[in-house]
């Protein structure tokens, strides 16, 4: 992953492959509810998360995560089920052959890949002409992750951040004019292409809170965001994560894109040697309604044709 900084802005590079190397990368409701939370002594993990083998970029997978948690549960209680394409995201990739689920395409797509990941992973140089903007259609093409006319080798994808700890919103990508490097702004991008009005403003970097960064994100901002419903991506040196969850003494829930299984660390700490230095977030935005369930709607129709009835008698 790289980093850059900004107001200082920084730029981070993050892309971890599998149990390899160091890549650089760079729902509103009741949570009590165990549709949509299990309780964590001190915490609370949304339940149903969906856990992406590594797929062509540790940050596409993670934000691959997080589009299938919210294509599979929704947010807000509207559906949110085009995120991924063609049918409902899988709740795992782990254990499957290749180009076999749905989420792998929305992570990094064929196209992505026969001209971004042509050599191999954290080759350069290799990327082939002939891919337009117009034919993107998965999070890897958006968030430049593998491009070399933006400085990532394969697997890397870059993102930005300001230097006082503050959220770097897509919308300031833009105004920086640096947008097309942002991986950041390109899940915003993705997101809309999903059919997703979502506001530039909802989309953001952030460092974590620390002594030379005091408007940084804390435990307590991604326990709130948790507690919404809303996953995060976990940023650590050289890789990104999924967390989806948080307990007693700071601890965080997340899978590492490299196995199926829970991992925990201590917020702000290190994981497999890499320190945690910032988080990705975003709110979903333009949904649609959930369709009611036959039995549901007859029960309705049901209540209707008896105070139809009732109106009928007493006239």
């Amino acid at each position: 992953m790289r980093r850059w900084r900004l107001k200082l802005l920084t730029a981070v590079s993050v892309s971890v492959l599998a149990v390899l190397s160091l890549l650089s990368t760079g729902f509103a409701g009741t949570l009590s509810s165990p549709l949509l939370a299990r309780a964590e002594q001190g915490g609370t993990i949304l339940s149903g998360a969906p856990t992406y083998d590594w797929w062509y970029g540790c940050s596409p997978t993670s934000a691959g995560m997080m589009v299938g948690y919210y294509d599979r549960k929704g947010y807000g209680g509207l559906s949110y089920s085009n995120l991924v394409r063609g049918g409902v995201a899988e709740s795992t990739t782990f254990g499957i052959s290749a180009w076999s689920a749905l989420a792998q395409s929305a992570i990094a797509s064929s196209g992505h890949v026969s001209h971004y990941y042509v050599s191999g992973y954290d080759a350069s140089g290799d990327d082939l002409a002939g891919r337009t903007v117009a034919e993107y259609d998965s999070l890897a093409d958006f968030m430049g992750t593998s491009q070399d006319s933006y400085g990532n080798r394969n697997g890397m994808t870059t993102f930005f951040y300001y230097t006082d700890g503050s959220a770097f919103t897509a919308k300031d990508s833009l105004d920086y004019g640096i947008q097309d490097k942002d991986g950041a702004y390109g899940i915003w991008e993705y997101l809309n292409y999903a059919g997703y009005a979502v506001s530039l403003s909802s989309v953001y970097t952030q460092h974590i809170f620390g002594e030379d960064y005091a408007n940084g994100f804390t435990f307590a901002d991604y326990k709130a965001e948790i507690d919404a419903g809303r996953v995060v991506m976990i940023q650590v040196t050289g890789h990104s994560m999924f967390g989806y969850g948080y307990g007693d003494n700071d601890t965080v829930y997340f899978y590492n894109t490299w196995d199926d299984q829970e991992h925990t660390m201590t917020w702000g700490g290190t994981y497999s040697e890499m320190d945690q230095w910032g988080v990705v977030c975003f709110t979903p935005e333009g949904g649609s309604a959930v369709p009611l369930p036959p039995s549901i709607l007859l029960f309705g129709f049901g209540f209707a044709g008896i105070g139809w009835c009732g109106r009928f008698r007493r006239k």
